[in-house]
């Protein structure tokens, strides 16, 4: 994918398929090209459909339906509407053509049966014509957990909701649960693709001795849970190895007593969990569970809430003997950057914390992990729930450890509930400016970014085409210039179909200029068309030049070659920001722009246009300063939480971009924003958490005044914030250089805690602080609303952490995506509301009447609320007609004649509507 291709006016929806009412793609589409034969888009949907079609016409190859899907009525959980099949991601073996994946079912595929009856097949199906291998499907059920006998699989309590990872001749999938209902063990199922194998391995997240002892009463929330979800993520692999991340257990077996990651574990809850992979068996080789693992129980403040990604070795690493490293993020809003040959175990950090590498804070619950970088330098990237897309830069602190800093964000947020996919990094043909980095959202669709920010620490965003809301935790999937995603009964194809009229050389590639000096390239060009003129050129960044003289100035035939030149003048650009000026550039490094050449065509159906993409390396041959990220928010501390003791950890980069050697030459402080304060700056001092750099900044590792940075090198500075009173605190701190000198602005509040306060609506309008919501009596045809009410009387932001609103027929919450939804934030001294209706339905007169019920779910990371069921009731009446009891319902149930006791004369016509009261029903 080529940045100026995808930002220009050729690129768009290629096209868009619909299938069946209500079938939804939880799984990903997959990409496959069979040896010899066209390219094809592999889908499998919630309803149990797979299907191949043609990745550039989307014209349908096969289809089939594998089994009816398990019915979401069964279950009273809302996460995932109508039917559930196909929902982790499938995996393809190109060496065989042949698709895995795990389906959800009932028993002799069965079109119904309840949770009891539920159960999953394993599949291996030929691409190519989507017919079963022999000896497959697998059924799942029934098999027993290797570490512990006593618990065993059962489908229907379990959601199979990962994508799928093959480690030599056996397929993972994970487990969860359907919003924590039921009694189940996460676990792991590894199924041989050799016919008549079937289960290799079955591995439990929660087992004896450690764990609840496991009960036979599949509808008791009991025997263990630590799901494994991970929002869409499958398990991470380097082939020897699985990586899984799980959420919310039972078992506490650590306690709160150091372990080490090497040690056995059986309630593996809350952790990342590294298994080592031998004959297609798991055996737990080390594992990291944060020292507050407890309290994120507590909170539903899961964990595995994402997965896993481990990063390019061969760039994100340390020169401290860290060789590869691993990310994983969640529901509490940390992302733990870990040693992935060294997880960390249990609080064996400094002061019983953790052991990892770096915590970086997120400003709000991450679902679905980070996505990866490796070019110009490294970059990590993550998407808190309604906040923007976050960038992360990697750097080495003066040890050698790896340490990243924030560098930039994008200029939008993302949704504000639950769904937002991973971030996905495409190059094209792994070049040095050509990142993009795209995000699923289920609101604003697909979106597109360069992939470095730029001086400001912005995600420069491309404007492609809308795509309307995409469904939850996708990302999407790319082949041969095309991408392709799925939305909510749509799979969608994006790409630039249109011919283009002339074959160019690029991207066109500059490679290193010194600032201060020009370089000229030769662009190579040949007509695939005729060509009745060429109109000109233009070009974005004004540093790259090229003049349309230089052009052809008249017809073009088929064939026909010429060449222009592109000078990239760097002789009056600046390295300092010059207010109100366009032209001239800040810092040397990686520079891109786009050059549309426009045409006029002889042939019909050809673009007009042509983009073509310049880059190259601005170089500076003095020492250059640069510091990043601009500024270092570290967001809110609770003090006298845990967490404060410890303070906030962040970090920035001092890097040399110049030729020469860099010396620092001075550090200050400053608690005023500008430049050069009144009352100048302060000097850095000691104290035990290492240099002061600001009123409640330290640095535990600040380069000494006199240190030398190398030409294009840099140094990771560590920094934490800490206060112990309620306030906002800010520090401009300073770093002279012969290369300059810039500043960082350091910003921290510290609050109280969130307090939840939980009512509901009575009838009469007021609140009653309980768990009961009574509706009384319903009339038919009517529908009544009341509200759950969540307040926050803390000082800090409240985070739902939990919450799985009634989808009932005829009780139901009105807005379940948008009301109290998983992930919302509450700021400090506000409330949020959830209207739930009882929608009743018409019925005939004199209809019995019935009860409606649910509950509605819910949880907050306020450590003292718990989880609340709000039981919701009522009881929906007809109107009764007729004789009466002495309580009101009618003596007769049916349409007919009764006795007539003081005799009337009635109408001769006959009317039998619903309306007729001269009957009863």
């Amino acid at each position: 994918m080529q940045p100026s291709i995808v930002g220009s006016s050729s690129f768009g929806i290629i096209w868009t398929n619909t299938y069946n009412a209500k079938e939804r793609w939880y799984a990903k589409p997959l990409v496959y090209t069979p040896p010899g034969q066209k390219q094809l888009v592999f889908t499998a949907s919630s309803q149990n459909w797979i299907r191949t079609v043609d990745a550039v016409t989307g014209a349908p190859i096969n289809a089939r339906q594998v089994q009816p899907p398990f019915l979401q009525s069964d279950l009273g959980c809302s996460d995932m509407p109508d039917t559930i099949g196909i929902v982790g991601t499938p995996v393809i073996d190109p060496s065989t053509s042949t698709a895995y994946f795990f389906a959800k079912g009932y028993q002799n595929k069965e079109s119904s049966g309840g949770v009891a009856k539920g159960i999953y097949n394993f599949y291996a199906v030929n691409v190519l014509d989507l017919t079963d291998r022999p000896g497959f499907p697998v059924l799942i059920d029934g098999h027993n957990a290797d570490n512990d006998p006593t618990r065993y699989f059962l489908g229907g309590t379990v959601l199979q909701r990962p994508s799928l990872t093959k480690i030599g001749d056996t397929v993972y999938g994970t487990f969860g649960g359907h919003c924590d209902l039921f009694n189940y063990t996460g676990m792991i199922a590894g199924v041989s693709t050799t016919p008549g194998v079937g289960v290799n391995t079955m591995f439990a997240m929660e087992a004896a001795p450690g764990a609840p002892p496991a009960t036979s009463d599949i509808m008791l929330q009991k025997g263990g849970k630590a799901g494994i979800w991970m929002s869409g993520m499958a398990p991470a692999t380097d082939g020897g190895r699985l990586f899984v991340v799980t959420g919310n257990g039972q078992g506490h077996e650590n306690k709160d007593t150091p372990a080490s990651g090497r040690s056995p574990l059986s309630t593996l809850d809350e952790v990342v969990a590294n298994f080592a992979v031998s004959n297609g068996k798991l055996a737990l080789q080390d594992y990291f569970e944060p020292y507050e693992y407890i309290g994120m129980d507590a909170g539903d403040r899961d964990l595995g809430s994402g997965g896993v990604t481990l990063l390019d070795p061969s760039v994100f690493k340390g020169t401290n003997g860290v060789n590869r490293i691993g990310v994983t993020i969640g529901k509490n809003g940390k992302a733990y950057i870990m040693n992935a040959d060294n997880l960390g175990g249990f609080k064996l950090g400094p002061g019983a914390t953790d052991n990892i590498l770096q915590t970086i804070i997120s400003p709000n619950a991450v679902f679905g992990g980070a996505g990866s970088y490796p070019l110009e330098g490294g970059y990590i990237y993550f998407t808190p729930v309604g906040s923007p897309t976050l960038v992360y830069k990697l750097g080495l602190d003066q040890n050698g450890s790896p340490l990243f800093s924030k560098v930039g964000q994008s200029s939008d947020n993302s949704a504000g509930r639950v769904g937002v996919g991973v971030p996905t990094v495409t190059t094209y043909k792994g070049q040095p400016g050509t990142g993009i980095v795209w995000v699923t959202d289920v609101e604003a669709g697909l979106k597109a970014y360069n992939a470095v920010p730029d001086a400001s620490g912005t995600l420069t965003k491309i404007n492609i085409p809308g795509t309307g809301g995409l469904n939850k935790f996708q990302r999407p999937a790319f082949g041969d210039g095309r991408l392709y995603v799925t939305g909510v009964q749509r799979v969608i194809c994006m790409g630039s179909p249109v011919s283009i009229p002339l074959n160019c050389t690029g991207p066109v590639d500059f490679g290193d200029v010194t600032i201060g000096t020009t370089k000229t390239v030769q662009v190579e060009c040949q007509a695939l068309i005729p060509i009745t003129k060429i109109n000109g050129l233009t070009i974005g960044d004004k540093t790259f030049q090229a003049s349309n003289a230089s052009l052809p100035q008249g017809a073009l035939k088929t064939g026909d070659k010429f060449s222009f030149p592109v000078v990239w003048n760097l002789t009056e650009a600046s390295i300092k920001d010059t207010p109100g000026e366009s032209f001239g550039s800040v810092n040397p490094g990686v520079k891109t722009s786009t050059l549309v050449i426009s045409t006029t065509n002889g042939v019909a159906q050809y673009s007009n246009s042509l983009p073509l993409t310049l880059q190259g390396n601005e170089v500076s041959s003095n020492p250059f300063l640069t510091l990043s990220p601009p500024e270092v928010d570290f967001g809110g501390i609770v003090v006298g939480s845990p967490g404060a003791a410890t303070g906030l950890d962040s970090s920035f980069i001092i890097a040399n971009v110049g030729s020469s050697p860099l010396k620092i030459t001075g550090y200050g402080w400053s608690s005023t924003d500008d430049d050069d304060p009144a009352g100048g700056y302060t000097n850095v001092t000691q104290s035990k958490d290492g240099s002061v750099i600001g009123e409640g900044f330290t640095s535990s590792d600040l380069p000494a005044v006199g240190s030398i940075i190398a030409p294009g090198k840099s140094v990771t500075v560590p920094i934490r914030f800490k206060a112990a009173k309620v306030g906002n605190y800010q520090s401009v701190f300073n770093i002279w250089t012969n290369g300059g000198n810039k500043y960082v602005l350091l910003t921290g509040s510290a609050t109280t805690a969130p307090i939840a306060k939980l009512a509901v609506e009575t009838s009469e309008g007021g609140w009653d602080p309980s768990d009961v919501m009574d509706f009384g009596t319903v009339n038919a045809g009517t529908t009544v609303t009341r509200r759950l009410r969540i307040c926050n009387e803390g000082g800090s932001p409240l985070l739902i952490t939990k919450s799985k609103p009634p989808l009932e027929p005829e009780l139901r919450a009105e807005n379940p995506t948008s009301d109290l939804h998983e992930g919302q934030s509450i700021p400090a001294g506000e409330c949020a509301y959830g209207p739930i209706d009882i929608a009743a339905a018409p019925t005939t007169p004199n209809v019995a009447p019935h009860d409606v019920s649910g509950t509605w779910t819910l949880n907050t990371d306020d450590l003292n609320f718990g989880v609340h069921e709000v039981e919701i009731k009522g009881t929906i009446v007809s109107r009764q007609l007729g004789p009466t009891y002495a309580n009101g319902t009618a003596k007769y149930t049916y349409l007919g004649c009764y006795s007539d006791v003081a005799p009337r004369l009635l109408q001769k016509q006959y009317d039998l509507n619903t309306a007729n009261e001269n009957g009863a029903m």
